[in-house]
């Protein structure tokens, strides 16, 4: 089952994150595996954004991290195919004292960023997936972000990773492949395309592509840019739920954990084994 972007698309997902509403905010923070996924994205923030940049951020949603960008002094565009997730944003970065740092949210594709000039920001921060939402239209959207992205200055993306999602949703793969069948999964492994309830019965009807590592180097490596850095998000953190409670139970060694997690995701062995995989690319 191959899939096409389109307008369908972009409703479905506008809708899901619609629906969504007050549960994404609660998304990186919910478990202790939701705050690695938080605590290694915000690291590659402090890493590449500084004080005073020109930030487009892509899908923004609630606002976890447009919180983290305007603690870095950035200036802060905002574009999101969800009006909900953006009335959401402007509500956080208000209750935390934040607002003054964004200058404008609009309603907005990541496949169609033709609305932005070239080179008009210091870096592109699209974290949480929109480049999965966008199946063949990818590597579009990648293009156009480098487009709009200064010369030397950062993109940061995060997608979904179909390997480490496998791994940690097995009982859901059982689940699916004994009521509907293994073509079902065939499929999945085959295109990594999720369209469906991947998580269970209660879960939204997903819809997304899940990336190998392999094939997005494929599409970066079509643009003149410099792969600075890829992680996993997240990897130790996938294994058993009750032994990372205990990790996060103890502050020493659930700061300790997280040093190990990070340095591990960004090993190549790794890459592939998280729910989602980072990259940082420079324009050139």
């Amino acid at each position: 089952m191959n899939f096409k972007y389109g307008k369908e698309a972009f409703e479905r997902i506008r809708r899901n994150y619609d629906q969504y509403g007050e549960a994404e905010w609660e998304r990186l923070d919910k478990t202790p595996k939701d705050k690695v996924q938080f605590f290694i994205h915000n690291h590659y923030l402090h890493q590449y954004i500084k004080s005073g940049d020109k930030v487009l951020e892509i899908g923004p949603g609630p606002g976890r991290f447009t919180i983290e960008l305007a603690k870095l002094g950035a200036k802060i565009y905002e574009i999101d195919i969800s009006e909900v997730q953006l009335k959401l944003n402007e509500e956080k970065l208000k209750s935390f004292g934040f607002e003054d740092s964004v200058i404008w949210r609009k309603i907005m594709d990541v496949a169609d960023l033709s609305e932005l000039s070239d080179n008009e920001f210091d870096a592109v921060v699209c974290y949480g997936g929109p480049i999965s939402y966008v199946f063949d239209k990818a590597p579009h959207a990648i293009s156009e972000m480098l487009r709009v992205t200064k010369s030397k200055g950062y993109v940061l993306i995060s997608v979904m990773s179909l390997l480490g999602t496998c791994q940690f949703f097995l009982e859901s793969i059982l689940r699916i492949a004994t009521e509907h069948g293994t073509e079902h999964i065939d499929d999945l492994i085959k295109y990594g395309n999720v369209v469906g309830k991947l998580v269970g019965p209660e879960s939204p009807d997903q819809i997304c592509h899940m990336f190998t590592w392999s094939e997005l180097k494929e599409i970066l490596n079509q643009f003149n840019c410099e792969i600075v850095v890829t992680s996993a998000a997240n990897y130790l953190s996938n294994a058993r739920e009750e032994v990372l409670e205990r990790f996060y139970a103890d502050p020493v060694l659930w700061k300790k954990f997280l040093h190990w997690e990070l340095e591990l995701c960004n090993q190549v062995g790794v890459i592939d084994a998280g729910t989602h995989m980072l990259t940082v690319i420079k324009k050139l």
